[in-house]
């Protein structure tokens, strides 16, 4: 093996292990004021709400369960006035396009710089309370 194709090799396995790594999620509000869209590339319709409330949680950020949990609420919230096809293909769409690597303004953690958002499980303190 040519010694280019080890140096992509390494660079590949150390960019993948250290994207791994989160930082703790932050106590504090992000520094950007809350603004929501509605419903971002979607019609805002009789579920209006469920998208602004959608919003606020993706402007804060936090883990991948999380955004996980705000996306299925939304599709929940959507469910509940009465369309029934409509919350999948919303889902599918928040899913992709709300990833917080991508440098979107409605991308989980919209509120603090790019590429932040998506921070561990780890609460501050946490070891302290394992001893």
């Amino acid at each position: 093996m040519k010694p280019e194709k080890y140096f992509v090799l390494i660079l590949t396995c150390s960019f993948l292990l250290f994207s791994c790594s989160f930082p703790v999620k932050p106590t504090e509000p992000p520094e950007a004021p809350f603004v929501s869209d509605g419903c971002s590339c979607w019609p805002d319709w009789d579920y209006y709400e469920c998208c602004y409330e959608h919003d606020k949680v993706y402007w804060w950020g936090g883990t991948a369960e999380e955004r996980k949990e705000a996306d299925l609420r939304l599709i929940e919230c959507v469910a509940e006035k009465e369309h029934r096809v409509m919350p999948y293909f919303m889902y599918i769409g928040v899913r992709i396009g709300g990833h917080g690597w991508l440098p979107t303004p409605f991308r989980w953690g919209f509120g603090r710089p790019w590429p932040e958002g998506y921070y561990s499980n780890d609460e501050i303190g946490e070891e302290e309370d394992h001893e």
